[in-house]
């Protein structure tokens, strides 16, 4: 989930209460540069929350204006909003809705350093971006702090230096899905500044462990190389084939998925292979759901892979992944491979897969 938390521009200090207190002719002008700077980034907010204070309420309203957005008041992000306020406003939107919060200080300060673990001292009319599973305190990313200051330089310039987010590749598909299964594609740009969070990187391991398997075999096993660790890392990277380590060397976690391919000694494990591909799909899921994305290879080199980590005979390395957060900037990629992630996303239709009564004979409930 993108969220964005916007301190109210700068308002007067005496009124009749300090509910009433308006924006003055200078915080107006710098809210409404800072609201066409936004434009300009492609924020895209679901939700525009605003603190029913005077001062938030017209700095909400002018940034709404500007994207074309209508502002909801709640009395939540008042003095006193909190984390748990912010769940229970996200509660029911889609994992990859972006939410902007607009009210006061400390608390908007206080609520990025609870999802992100850095602290941070909004200025009035600043701006944080919070990439986040909002479920989770301290499993976010700050993504970027823009100060009022900078918000200014922007619109002089004319133009943002801040790279915009990357858009989505949303299939047309025939049927309802839930919204991480719309999303879910295999991308090669990744965003080579941004790590992952080792709590961010276990979640995704803990999904693979709690997947289902014949007779809770659990015949899975993963050997993990993250890119601060650079001599892992290049070892992983190493038994990957050449088209792949053009862009996978680019990713922030790299692995390698095996299965175990007996039940007991000497009696196979046929569904070994399955079991192994639910739990890298619950792991792609759970990746997703935090921003971050996958993509598996069956480019690399097995043996390789089972010599350099010493692999039992009894395992089998069936495929590696990368992951990673999505890049905008892909100039170091080749020009194939950036077409490759601004392609249309297609599939075969469901005709062509699901039968019934007899192979090849479409499913007529499928009409």
């Amino acid at each position: 989930m993108r969220l964005y938390f916007l301190r109210h521009g700068i308002a007067e200090d005496l009124a009749s209460s300090d509910f009433a207190r308006e924006l003055t002719p200078r915080g107006r002008r710098r809210v409404k540069k800072s609201a066409a700077v936004m434009q300009a980034l492609g924020l895209q907010p679901k939700r525009i929350y605003s603190s029913p204070r005077l001062r938030s309420r017209q700095t909400a309203e002018l940034v709404a204006q500007a994207l074309g957005m209508d502002v909801d008041l709640a009395e939540s992000v008042n003095f006193g909003f909190d984390l748990a306020d912010a769940r229970r406003l996200c509660a029911n939107c889609e994992p990859d809705a972006e939410i902007m919060f607009v009210g006061h200080n400390p608390d908007m300060s206080w609520v990025v350093n609870e999802l992100t673990g850095v602290n941070v001292a909004m200025k009035k009319g600043g701006l944080a971006r919070v990439d986040a599973p909002i479920a989770e305190a301290d499993a976010g990313e700050l993504v970027w702090l823009i100060a009022p200051k900078v918000f200014d330089a922007l619109a002089e310039n004319g133009q943002s230096k801040i790279p915009p987010a990357p858009t989505q590749k949303l299939p047309t598909t025939q049927a309802a899905l839930h919204e991480l299964i719309r999303q879910r594609w295999s991308p090669v740009g990744f965003d080579r500044e941004r790590p992952i969070k080792r709590s961010a990187l276990m979640s995704i391991l803990e999904a693979a462990r709690w997947a289902a398997s014949s007779s809770n075999l659990q015949p899975w096993r993963f050997i993990v190389a993250r890119r601060q660790d650079k001599g892992e890392f290049a070892k992983l990277l190493s038994v990957l084939r050449e088209g792949n380590i053009a862009w996978a060397q680019h990713a922030t976690v790299l692995m390698v998925a095996c299965s175990r391919k007996f039940r007991k000694e000497d009696i196979p494990n046929r569904h070994a292979g399955h079991d192994l591909g639910l739990a890298v799909g619950q792991m792609v899921l759970q990746a997703l759901s935090q921003g971050i994305y996958v993509h598996q290879m069956g480019g690399f080199f097995p043996d390789k892979a089972r010599e350099v980590y010493a692999i039992p005979d009894d395992f089998e390395p069936y495929t590696c992944l990368a992951f990673g957060y999505r890049g905008t900037e892909l100039g170091h990629l080749a020009e194939a491979q950036q077409a490759r992630d601004a392609a249309a996303r297609e599939r075969q239709p469901l005709a062509e897969m699901v039968f019934s009564g007899g192979w090849a004979q479409v499913a007529d409930f499928l009409d």
